[in-house]
């Protein structure tokens, strides 16, 4: 993913000043004046000035940001997709015949003393008990690792409640609303920021936490909200800070956390510049989204 901030070789936080200050240097190097051999200038030139046309502006640099936030979240997504794909089942069948042969090894080591008719009777059934066995074991450890299939709506909810509780099954019992609401707002909302939580993209409803970056691995929270699949929610006035948002699926009862989300302000020569972030929910293999699960008594 290039972005114009690439383009103009300045980081995403760099003020207009910055900015202003680089496209004068590119200009200077790649303008069409000043290079006539090269025939390559005047479409550099042109990059240049798109970019910094976007990046001067900032409502143009702000809807940029916002792309730049959604783009990467999705090459987040389907970076875990391929890490969740199934892996190919050689190793197991290789350690299926691998047993095999040594069981066999085995059972002639026993035939060559017992000479007698009944042993011949005992070892065979031995052996094909032993290899029936061993083969259906196997196959049960094939099938389970080539099943990839999503977990929705688990008949049993108590098994999803795993040795570190990032699953909590009584959530299942809670009446949700039919659209997207805010419960709690416990912060001042005295900021400029704003945080569009998008689950347009989701086949599942998910209750949302939003919390500061140091209460991450804590219960506690600032705002909470309610968000049907195929829906989307607003977080608005949210002041300067590091934040996290945690997600619950409603049917699972499983936790996930974001990665850090920073909100800021900062006067400019043409005003106040702010975040105004978009974060959207994509379903991916074992799991809801693309985040980190969390503990439930974190959540």
């Amino acid at each position: 993913m290039r972005t114009h901030y690439d383009n103009l070789k300045v980081s995403k936080d760099a003020p207009i000043e910055v900015i202003q200050a680089a496209y004068r240097s590119l200009a200077k190097k790649y303008h069409p004046d000043v290079n006539k051999d090269n025939p390559d200038a005047a479409r550099i030139m042109k990059i240049i000035n798109s970019s910094y046309e976007i990046l001067s502006d900032p409502q143009k640099r702000k809807e940029h940001d916002s792309w730049i936030i959604k783009e990467t979240w999705r090459e987040r997504a389907e970076a875990t997709l391929k890490q969740n794909a199934p892996t190919p089942t050689q190793e197991v069948k290789k350690d299926k015949k691998s047993l095999i042969t040594k069981i066999i090894d085995l059972i002639f080591s026993i035939f060559s003393l017992l000479r007698l008719g009944l042993g011949f009777c005992v070892i065979g059934f031995v052996v094909y008990a032993i290899i029936s066995g061993i083969y259906k074991t196997s196959v049960s450890l094939t099938d389970s690792k080539n099943d990839n299939t999503q977990i929705t709506a688990p008949s049993k909810p108590k098994n999803l409640i795993n040795s570190i509780n990032v699953c909590d099954s009584s959530i299942q019992n809670i009446k949700w609303p039919v659209s997207s609401t805010i419960f709690n707002q416990k912060d001042r909302r005295n900021g400029l920021s704003s945080l569009t939580l998008d689950n347009t993209q989701n086949n599942e409803d998910i209750y949302v936490r939003f919390t500061f970056e140091e209460d991450k691995n804590t219960s506690k929270f600032l705002r909470d909200v309610f968000i049907p699949a195929g829906n989307y929610a607003v977080l608005e006035k949210i002041p300067v800070g590091i934040y996290r948002v945690k997600t619950q699926n409603t049917k699972t009862g499983c936790v996930q956390i974001s990665e850090p989300i920073t909100m800021i302000e900062r006067k400019t020569a043409t005003g106040i510049e702010y975040s105004d972030n978009s974060l959207t929910f994509y379903p991916v293999i074992n799991g809801n989204t693309h985040f980190s699960t969390l503990p439930a008594s974190q959540f």
